[in-house]
């Protein structure tokens, strides 16, 4: 997948249209997923997506071909939203209004009967409750590797640090919630 977000960057740096529409049905929920695990606040993570998309418009000429283009796009993400939370000095409540709807595969148990909304609204609940548990860097890592399907060693480099302390974090991280959720 990482040679073709390589290939639809280059793509978008000629001008092809086309292209910056796969790219961002593509990442678009990556880069919604981290924005929303720095920032906690889902209008504020939707406002980082564009602000990102646009920037990936404007700067694809700086992009290196050949290079890591996931990890490229999410550390645009990233620095968005530090630089976001440093000027609005902004106190981040973790999925605050995440809404159920968001998440497709409960949409489809609802309809085909399979679960209700209680159930849908405990396991929200659990689910924020065992996320607010974990320090920022486990939740980064744990997001990034859940839903963005980012490999460790390519999440170490977002994130600036060592390999092994991103594993660390997010064995750290799996630890915690298993220990929360089997309550």
């Amino acid at each position: 997948m990482n040679q073709e977000i390589n290939d639809l960057i280059i793509q978008i740096r000629n001008n092809n249209e086309n292209s910056f529409e796969m790219l961002f049905k593509k990442m678009n929920k990556s880069v919604f997923a981290l924005a929303i695990s720095l920032l906690g606040n889902k209008s504020l993570a939707e406002d980082v997506v564009q602000e990102t998309f646009i920037r990936i418009l404007t700067k694809s000429e700086t992009y290196a071909d050949g290079t890591n283009g996931i990890a490229w796009i999410l550390q645009i993400t990233r620095n968005l939203c530090l630089n976001l939370l440093k000027k609005k000095k902004y106190e981040v409540n973790i999925f605050e209004d995440i809404q159920i709807e968001e998440f497709s595969h409960i949409n489809n148990q609802i309809s085909e009967g399979k679960i209700n909304e209680f159930d849908i609204a405990l396991e929200r609940f659990l689910l924020k409750e065992a996320l607010l548990k974990l320090n920022e860097n486990e939740r980064q890592i744990l997001i990034l590797y859940a839903v963005s399907g980012l490999k460790h060693h390519e999440i170490a480099d977002i994130l600036n640090i060592p390999r092994s302390t991103e594993r660390w974090y997010y064995i750290s991280a799996l630890r915690k919630s298993k220990k929360f959720l089997s309550k």
